[in-house]
């Protein structure tokens, strides 16, 4: 496996940047914890996200997987709303650098960078190939249920998909599959914690059964973000 697949590409940003992009107003409070589903929502002036743990934040922030961030065990157990009102002009690629400054001031989040050997997972059309059309889509309507029951439904690229499953079962997981596109995809598993106590499908059998597509496990090195400091509380709006 190409050792750079899980290069920790924004590091670059912790030693040096200038924290210079930074969103209008940000609320932040804390969420309803009954919900187990979160989402993000943007239009050209407003990025909300709903039920977001800090651990998803930074993964977008850093543009890495929820396994590349080692830190406190709240980390994923905390959740918050967060609404912020972007600057006029600010476009999609500035997104990261600004949710990057808000962890900074509001967390006083600071991190360092380390490389770990870990086992990864291969995303991969099955036996008898993969089951899926691609659709005439971007990608959007991105929705992840983390529970007894997992599922993962949206109008997502494999890249996109295969990032999912890596915060789902909390290892690296990269798609090999060579499918390009957009496809619908709708897939409810259940956690290791459950399987077999109901009639939900273990996840490589749904993937097997729905999309037609295997995990294969190799080792890897990851590069990890290592957080020295973060603040359960944000600071005030």
């Amino acid at each position: 496996m190409d050792r750079t697949i899980f290069r920790l590409a924004c590091c670059l940003t912790l030693a040096g940047m200038a924290w210079s992009q930074s969103f209008e107003v940000a609320t932040i409070k804390r969420s309803d914890m009954t919900a187990e589903s979160g989402q993000m929502v943007r239009d050209p002036r407003i990025v909300a996200f709903s039920h977001v743990s800090l651990q998803n934040l930074m993964a977008q922030a850093y543009l890495i997987r929820n396994f590349q961030i080692s830190g406190p065990d709240w980390l994923d157990t905390e959740r918050f709303d967060i609404v912020a009102k972007l600057p006029d002009g600010a476009t999609r690629e500035q997104l990261p650098a600004m949710l990057q400054n808000l962890l900074k001031e509001r967390f006083h989040l600071a991190v360092h960078q380390d490389r770990r050997t870990m086992t990864a997972w291969v995303l991969k059309p099955g036996r008898d190939g993969a089951k899926l059309k691609p659709v005439n889509s971007e990608v959007r309507d991105v929705r992840t249920t983390k529970g007894a029951r997992r599922r993962i439904s949206g109008k997502l690229t494999l890249a996109y998909f295969a990032g999912l499953l890596s915060n789902m079962v909390d290892q690296p997981v990269v798609d090999q599959t060579e499918l390009k596109g957009v496809y619908d995809i709708d897939v409810q598993w259940a956690s290791d914690e459950t399987a077999g106590m109901d009639d939900t499908p273990s996840l490589p059998a749904v993937l097997a059964d729905k999309l037609g597509l295997q995990l294969e496990s190799r080792k890897a090195p990851v590069d990890i973000c290592v957080i020295d400091r973060v603040d359960r509380t944000p600071t005030t709006n």
